[in-house]
C-alpha cells in the first residue's frame, strides 16, 4: 500500500522535482502513486503563493 502524501516530506519531492525528475520518477523512488506527489506539490506551490501574498499586500 502507497503511502499518504501526507507523510511525505515536501522538501525532498521539491528538491527531487528541481532535479528535472517528473512525478512518475519521484513516486517511483518514494514508494508512493502519482496523484500523492502531485498533491505534494501542489500544497507546497500554494503556501508559498500566500506567503508571498503576504509580504506584498496589494
Amino acid at each position: 500500500m502507497a503511502k499518504s502524501y501526507h507523510k511525505l516530506d515536501p522538501l525532498k519531492v521539491r528538491k527531487l522535482k528541481e532535479q528535472g525528475l517528473t512525478n512518475a520518477q519521484i513516486a517511483q523512488r518514494l514508494g508512493v502513486t502519482q496523484g500523492a506527489i502531485y498533491h505534494v506539490l501542489r500544497k507546497t506551490v500554494a503556501r508559498e503563493m500566500k506567503a508571498l501574498a503576504a509580504l506584498n499586500p496589494p
